[in-house]
């Protein structure tokens, strides 16, 4: 019995030395010393012992357990300091420090607004490719080939060289018009479809003008639909979005893909009508083309225009976001500046 309890010992105190956590010490204390412990069962078998035997097994038993217990404290104390020490006390009095939390991008708030209006009068959204054709950007929309917003200067082409694909053929989309062409072939009348996304221009960026914007285009075909169906629901959209008391007007304007054609013009939201740089001191701000969309535009989608009619229009989304947050320069809204996107 005396090497059990010699084996006992050196199985403990190994196991104790290498023992990194309060917890799995704890475990090692009862595997040995508690109620069913590899110590405790030996210890009840000292009775059955010879008398002779007792005392002398009996010290060594005592001494293996006073060699555990103190082995086991003065590994509990070890650990306890050094718990204590990679301890961080906190002041719980001391406010937290806020998290900076995202939020939506005041052009993705405005376009979330303008879907919603739309969608109310029975509008829906489409979405469509920024690298388009020549014939879905020009063709399809009855845009001549000598049409000036063809020319280079103009439009952003996609070199092609080494490719199958003709040089002039491939484009990044100039307007998001480009869909008309796209979704009139594949469904037929009656629909209203409202298409957003960026758009690309060769243009001199300045307070008002970017060569990368965004814009939706908005257009309805079905019988029986007149200009005046056209400025009602122009009117309808600029008073829902920037207010009942919000001034609209239209004047004619020349469109290859529209007859007749007309652009709309809303009070300067930025100073008030008073003139601005924004608004170039006119008191008011060009928003938007628009017009019946031209026979010719239906006949290449192969809807008949005896029967049905259509009016388009086209809005700078970015111009409106502008207006709403009454801001004096586009470019705002393309500034990677902490101090202007968290004020939105």
């Amino acid at each position: 019995m005396g090497e059990e309890l010699i084996g006992v010992k050196n199985s403990a105190l190994s196991l104790i030395l290498d023992c990194d956590n309060l917890k799995e010490l704890e475990e090692l204390k009862l595997q040995f010393l508690g109620r069913s412990g590899k110590l405790t069962l030996l210890l009840k078998e000292l009775p059955k012992l010879p008398l002779e035997k007792r005392g002398e097994i009996g010290r060594l038993a005592n001494e293996v357990k006073k060699t555990i217990e103190e082995t086991i404290s003065q590994a509990q104390e070890k650990l306890s300091n050094q718990n204590s020490q990679n301890k961080i006390d906190i002041d719980t009095t001391i406010p937290g420090i806020k998290p900076d939390i995202g939020h939506l991008h005041p052009m993705t708030q405005v376009l979330y607004e303008v879907v919603d209006i739309f969608k109310r009068i029975g509008f829906q959204v489409a979405d469509g490719p920024e690298i388009e054709t020549d014939y879905y950007n020009f063709e399809a929309l009855n845009i001549p080939k000598d049409h000036p917003s063809r020319d280079t200067q103009q439009t952003l082409y996609v070199d092609t060289r080494n490719s199958r694909i003709a040089a002039g053929e491939t484009l990044l989309r100039t307007q998001t018009s480009n869909m008309q062409g796209r979704i009139m072939e594949k469904i037929k009348p009656p629909f209203r479809i409202i298409v957003p996304g960026k758009v690309f221009r060769y243009e001199q960026v300045d307070v008002s003008h970017g060569f990368e914007f965004q814009q939706f285009e908005g257009f309805a075909v079905d019988e029986n639909i007149k200009m005046t169906d056209l400025f009602g629901v122009i009117e309808y959209f600029f008073k829902k979005f920037f207010g009942e008391k919000t001034k609209v007007r239209f004047v004619c304007h020349n469109f290859p893909f529209v007859e007749p054609g007309a652009e709309a013009y809303i009070s300067c939201n930025v100073c008030k009508g008073k003139g601005c740089t924004f608004c170039k001191n006119s008191g008011w701000v060009e928003i938007l083309g628009a017009g019946m969309i031209h026979p010719n535009v239906l006949r290449n989608v192969n809807i008949d225009p005896n029967k049905y009619h259509g009016f388009a229009f086209g809005v700078g989304l970015s111009r409106l976001a502008t207006l709403r947050y009454q801001m004096d320069d586009l470019r705002l809204l393309t500034n990677p500046d902490m101090r202007i996107l968290e004020q939105f």
